[in-house]
């Protein structure tokens, strides 16, 4: 049986989605969360000097989005091929793309700067991404509301996940966009998804 250890801070951050994706699929892993004490002791033996990183029996590899596809494609929540797999990536590329702008308004320092990155976000790319978004759930039509596919995967953990951000930018983002409200609440009612959202720690991000 492999053993896998998710190494990253005790917070939700770039972890939390591939922590999602490992209690949809049932599969037993560590979740190991480092102080920052700890992480400054230990960053000088990691691969890249980043978290997170995924140690698979004892081999540790960095990459939040390189560990995310592995533990989706390794364990039934990506495609069933090379070309599916391409489909996703583009998919899960564009939500990253949404979330490197609303970090980029989140971290401004400077008011005025950060007042016009949020009329930017609010007016300009949160409609811009989430239509996308919309039209992709749309057109796929299935029971759960998924981005691509029959099923449920890593696509739609993502977006899952990143609506939370989203929200906390614009609060009524998503009112105009029912395909995607479907699909939070898809995600949100899994079991395996629902256990993990009550009973993970509570952390301040």
């Amino acid at each position: 049986m492999t053993k896998y250890t998710l190494i990253y801070f005790n917070g939700r951050g770039r972890a939390e989605v591939t922590r999602l994706v490992f209690a949809q699929a049932g599969v037993e892993y560590e979740d190991r969360r480092l102080t920052y004490e700890e992480w400054e002791e230990m960053k000088p033996t990691t691969p890249t000097g980043t978290i997170p990183i995924l140690e698979v029996d004892g081999k540790a590899f960095p990459g939040s989005g390189p560990i995310l596809r592995f533990v989706a494609e390794r364990h039934g929540l990506a495609g069933t091929n090379d070309l599916e797999n391409l489909q996703l990536a583009g998919i899960v590329d564009t939500i990253a793309d949404l979330h490197i702008k609303i970090m980029t308004f989140r971290f401004e320092k400077d008011e005025t700067r950060k007042a016009q990155l949020q009329k930017e976000l609010t007016e300009t790319h949160i409609p811009r991404y989430l239509g996308i978004l919309e039209k992709w759930a749309g057109a796929n039509n299935s029971a759960g509301g998924w981005l691509y596919g029959p099923k449920v995967t890593y696509a739609d953990i993502t977006l899952f996940v990143m609506s939370g951000h989203v929200s906390g930018a614009a609060p009524n983002a998503f009112d105009k966009y029912p395909a995607l409200q479907k699909l939070i609440s898809s995600v949100e009612k899994l079991p395996n998804i629902a256990k993990w959202l009550k009973e993970r720690p509570e952390t301040k991000f």
